[in-house]
């Protein structure tokens, strides 16, 4: 009896689900369990413990009526913790009741008398005190002489509600209407007649929510029924997991920080090119060479994609090399088959130089963005000071033939060296006539 009486205190305490009705069911069991101590004697043999159970389930009755179901529970187990003492306590104190009869005449003086004990039967229920569990309650044979007043097969003892019947699962007491059927008594169901969605989301209100977030979307189309979002989302929250400023159902690239224009894709080298599609991530490049930057491997501005001889310096279109009789054209200079020829110690370009500067005009024609710088040289014969001054005007003079076919003069300067940067030795014929020479360096392409 007590055992069960636990388990129906306990249950109270699960989850909120108590109501003021269990608790003063409960109440009553105690208080039963009380008046049969008192019977048992216990009164005299545990006026402590029937004391405390009495006070105990005051306070609870009390504070159920309050509203207190916490404060009541923790009376309810109190008491019935005394109560359950106190009926231990009397069970073994209490005075055993017996009828001494005579069944024969007064014995000749030298027999003993025969005493026979009877069993007794306080409560007329046709159980003998010795075997009734309830001496003091009239009750059935089959539940060892204690009352069922309700019939439904428990005893009073053990049906949290002794006047109604009900079953086992629910203590004895009768099975809440549930008009719904969705597992929720009417008397804690804030929608009695509309059946819980059991969707994990207020499924102890006993209401259904067909729109648990709220975000007009109903649970059935909504993606994430419990985080409200709107509808171009499916219902669920827009975000921005990488920060980068475009929402993750715009962003291709959700988990890297990257930029409107490529939908949210990182672009490292910002060359327009995101960094999964570029083979050059760090490196700026085109489109054209899937984000590596150009490359012209015979520096003749012409990129390699674009150049038909890529090994071979040359002028536009196609980037491959012009044939020219006298001059052939490097990345660092032009570079000239003779010499240009001069009056003796003049500066007058003589007119078998004239075939040879004419090739060198054309090569600044093909090449309309070259600019180029005359260098004049000597040997080292005669004043420096003269030389000096001789290369410059020997210079000079090349420039003005090269102006006078048609090259502008912003893409050349002359230069005079004199015989600061021989080739040669000056110790002999042959290396001062090296000495004495015009070179034609490329200052620029572009």
């Amino acid at each position: 009896m007590t055992a069960r009486a636990f388990v129906a205190l306990a249950a109270l305490a699960l989850a909120g689900c108590a109501t003021g009705g269990k608790l003063r069911q409960n109440a009553q069991v105690v208080r039963a369990d009380v008046e049969k101590s008192k019977r048992s004697g216990a009164v005299r043999c545990a006026p402590k413990e029937l004391a405390l159970a009495e006070a105990n389930v005051d306070f609870a009755e009390q504070e159920s009526a309050y509203g207190h179901a916490a404060r009541a529970q923790e009376h309810l187990v109190l008491a019935e913790r005394s109560v359950k003492k106190a009926l231990d306590l009397s069970r073994t104190c209490g005075p055993t009741q017996v009828t001494i009869a005579k069944k024969a005449p007064e014995p000749e003086p030298e027999q003993k008398p025969v005493v026979v004990i009877e069993k007794t039967d306080k409560d007329g229920d046709g159980v003998a005190d010795l075997d009734d569990a309830c001496p003091d309650l009239p009750g059935k044979p089959e539940f060892r002489g204690c009352p069922d007043a309700d019939g439904d097969g428990i005893v009073d003892a053990e049906d949290a509600c002794p006047n109604e019947a009900g079953t086992r699962e629910t203590q004895g007491c009768p099975v809440s209407k549930d008009s719904d059927v969705d597992g929720i008594p009417d008397d804690i169901d804030r929608c009695p007649l509309d059946p819980e969605d059991k969707d994990a989301f207020q499924d102890e209100d006993g209401c259904p929510d067909a729109d648990n977030d709220g975000d007009g979307i109903v649970d059935k189309a909504d993606a994430c029924p419990n985080d409200a979002g709107p509808i171009e989302n499916r219902g669920c929250p827009v975000v921005d997991r990488d920060g980068d400023g475009v929402l993750d159902p715009d962003d291709r690239c959700p988990d890297l920080k990257g930029v409107k224009e490529l939908a949210g894709c990182p672009d490292s080298d910002a060359d327009g090119l995101a960094d999964a599609e570029d083979k050059c991530p760090v490196l700026a490049g085109l489109k054209e060479n899937a984000g590596c930057p150009d490359v012209d491997r015979d520096g003749d501005t012409i990129a390699d994609r674009l150049d038909k001889c890529p090994e071979q310096f040359g002028p536009a279109p196609d980037g491959c090399p012009k044939k020219y009789t006298l001059v052939v054209v490097k990345k660092e200079k032009i570079d000239i088959r003779q010499q240009v020829h001069f009056a003796t110690a003049k500066f007058r370009v003589l007119p078998d130089s004239f075939p040879l500067l004419n090739q060198v005009g054309q090569v600044l024609n093909d090449f309309p963005k070259m600019r180029i710088a005359i260098e004049g040289h000597t040997d080292s014969v005669g004043k420096e000071a003269s030389n000096m001054r001789l290369s410059q005007r020997r210079a000079e003079a090349v420039l003005d033939y090269l102006i006078s076919k048609g090259i502008s003069p912003e893409r050349m300067e002359a230069v005079g060296f004199g015989p600061t940067k021989p080739v040669a030795s000056n110790k002999t014929a042959k290396g001062r006539a090296r000495n004495r020479r015009t070179e034609f360096r490329i200052v620029a392409l572009e």
